[in-house]
């Protein structure tokens, strides 16, 4: 909290979770009352702002905000957990903002929900405030834009420069100014259980990971096992069933499942390195 600096403290309550990095710089700015909450593992980088005229800002678990990022809320801003925002986005809840799990932004990218230019009293009618929606794993290359009023699909790719005006279903590409649904491309493949757990297995075998000091690596046809000196355990669960199972609020070692994407949160230092080091494009788990 010390290394975030809120003007206007009297009329905004501020709460940030455990293990956060905060840059320097961050400014979390009240103009009207209001509720910013940073869930745990948040990251703000460098010169990171967030202005609230009112209502609340939300930020879930994992989720990065990169250097010079700015969030403007006058009804609200909730995003999910993991997801990321390239330098020098910009992020408005004017009009209300729902992001899910998940989402990719690139650097540059504008994410509107309301829309306001000439004077209205000499009938200018380019004026409003309407929801915008982003559903999980939306991937926003690079300088896109979105504009107010507009629902993402799951899974649905702008490309870089992409202008997103309407609504789009999920799992389409997106290219353009305005954009347009690129037809019969696709970056997703269908992929098994097995498949998703023997690939768990080899990255966490391998380098870098397997380099890590003290860590001690144990797998077998439907678990992973990892114990890292002083810093704790984790277990990797292949089907539902099984985590269900197994999974034991009591005990301190972190139960992840392959199948559901679920953990069993701990805040361990073990936890962090094993689930940080596989959450950018390698495999993401939420509590």
């Amino acid at each position: 909290m010390t290394d975030i600096s809120i003007v206007g403290a009297d009329r905004g309550n501020v709460y940030v979770g455990e293990q956060c990095s905060i840059g320097t710089g961050v400014e979390i700015i009240f103009l009207g009352e209001g509720v910013v909450s940073l869930s745990d593992y948040v990251t703000l980088g460098d010169g990171v702002r967030i202005i609230v005229e009112g209502g609340s800002v939300r930020i879930g678990d994992w989720s990065t905000l990169h250097l010079g990022t700015t969030v403007f809320c006058k009804n609200s801003v909730t995003i999910g957990s993991h997801c990321w925002f390239g330098q020098y986005s910009v992020i408005d809840g004017t009009g209300g903002l729902m992001i899910e799990d998940g989402v990719r932004v690139g650097m540059y990218s504008q994410i509107w929900t309301h829309v306001a230019a000439g004077e209205q009293i000499e009938g200018c009618t380019l004026f409003g405030e309407t929801p915008t929606h982003i559903e999980s794993d939306v991937w926003l290359v690079g300088s896109c834009t979105v504009g107010s009023g507009v629902q993402m699909g799951r899974r649905a790719i702008a490309l870089a420069g992409s202008n997103v005006t309407k609504s789009c279903p999920p799992n389409i590409v997106l290219a353009g100014s305005p954009a347009k649904i690129k037809e019969g491309l696709n970056f997703y493949r269908a992929i098994s259980l097995d498949e998703k757990f023997e690939l768990l297995k080899g990255w966490l075998s391998s380098a870098p990971f397997a380099s890590i000091e003290g860590a001690n690596l144990k797998t077998a046809e439907c678990t992973i096992d990892i114990n890292i000196s002083n810093m704790g355990s984790v277990k990797f669960l292949k089907t539902n069933l099984q985590f269900e199972t197994e999974k034991n609020p009591d005990q301190s070692t972190t139960f992840c499942c392959v199948e559901n994407k679920k953990y069993t949160k701990k805040l361990s230092s073990a936890e962090y390195v094993v689930l940080k080091y596989l959450a950018n494009n390698k495999a993401r788990f939420y509590s």
